[in-house]
């Protein structure tokens, strides 16, 4: 049994710095904002699911925004407890409690799964609806929703794997405090943007820096500005034939649909952008993650968690259907109330979830 180390993971090997004090002192009221945050995700994530995965909202799309919402649920819900365990528990408690520390192993692992796949997602959604609308697409088609459904699965097994050397360079250790006479745990974690000889954890860096990280920020980037240049190009044309009745609302709702995903890309590159080039420096430049990277993780973390609570305030804002549909369950679960308060469980069956039609892409 090693002895524990009581500097590690301490602010105190750090340099003093602007950057040192303003991560210490935000530290101690970062668990605030991320508790309500987090909460608040989890709410409007189920509502996400609920409301896209009615028959009247169900298409290719919907399908990989209701994806980006289950994997955003999932790094939410594991984020309450984790904020709970690392910002508010007792520090003695943390040491000594192998279950808490068990969790944390696993909390690691499940949202660097959940947020990778979520990102990849929202990739995938970016070259869909490119493909879509592009201009050279006559009589444009894109996935059914089986084949989308077994698509958003192969993103999330495809993470799966990409993760398992982070998994197996993960692992909860016992070392002996001299101070207390108490056997304390100790998270061992792949040493991330350090050169400790360690073949494991190179090869994960740079798995998960490349793959989980630069390449879909890059790819999201990329059909982004293609998907926002060809809706310049449509509003260019829309207004030579105004005038003519051209535009049909077929048209008009897949370019209303177009600047929504268009809000949903630019929050990803937003949140994920920064990180990847901080990643990147911390490949290229020596002593980068331990200096400043490591210091800015609280506020990474906000940020990721601002991005996976914020899609449900873009649907409301910019979707016509989603409000509708939302609206349609709120007044059904209303009228299911009252009518079990009245007796009248027999009008339930009147009443009408939808009232607008299929969702078009």
């Amino acid at each position: 049994m090693e002895l524990c180390d009581r500097d590690y993971n301490s602010s105190s090997n750090y340099s003093t710095s602007t950057l040192l004090l303003v991560s210490v002192r935000y530290r101690d009221v970062h668990c605030y904002p991320a508790l309500v945050i987090c909460i608040y995700g989890v709410i409007t994530n189920v509502i996400n699911i609920i409301v896209l995965t009615k028959p009247s909202m169900r298409n290719s799309i919907n399908c990989i925004l209701t994806g980006i919402a289950v994997a955003d649920m999932i790094t939410m819900s594991s984020s309450i407890p984790f904020t709970y365990y690392y910002y508010i528990m007792d520090e003695e408690a943390k040491l000594t409690s192998l279950p808490w520390l068990t969790f944390l192993a696993v909390h690691m692992n499940l949202t660097l799964i959940s947020h990778t796949s979520s990102l990849w997602l929202g990739v995938i959604m970016a070259v869909m609806r490119y493909f879509f609308v592009r201009p050279t697409a006559r009589g444009a088609k894109t996935l059914e929703s089986r084949s989308t459904i077994i698509v958003i699965i192969a993103t999330f097994l495809g993470t799966v794997l990409l993760i398992i050397p982070n998994c197996l360079a993960t692992e909860v250790v016992p070392c002996h405090n001299n101070e207390t006479g108490k056997t304390n745990w100790h998270l061992k974690v792949p040493s991330f943007g350090q050169n400790d000889g360690n073949v494991l954890h190179t090869v994960n860096f740079f798995i998960y820096a490349v793959m989980g990280k630069i390449i879909p920020c890059t790819l999201i980037t990329f059909f982004g500005g293609l998907l926002l240049h060809t809706l310049k190009v449509a509003n260019k044309r829309t207004r030579r034939l105004k005038g003519e009745n051209a535009t049909s609302n077929t048209n008009s709702q897949t370019r209303r649909t177009t600047v929504m995903l268009l809000a949903i890309i630019a929050l990803y590159i937003i949140s994920e952008l920064p990180q990847s080039i901080l990643i990147l420096l911390c490949i290229f430049v020596d002593g980068f993650f331990r200096e400043v990277y490591a210091l800015l993780g609280d506020f990474i973390d906000l940020l990721a968690l601002i991005n996976s609570a914020t899609n449900f305030i873009t649907y409301i804002a910019m979707s016509t259907q989603y409000r509708n549909t939302l609206l349609d369950i709120s007044c059904a679960c209303v009228h299911r109330t009252t009518c079990r308060k009245c007796g009248h469980t027999s009008a339930l069956q009147s009443t009408k979830y939808s009232k607008t039609p299929p969702a078009p892409v």
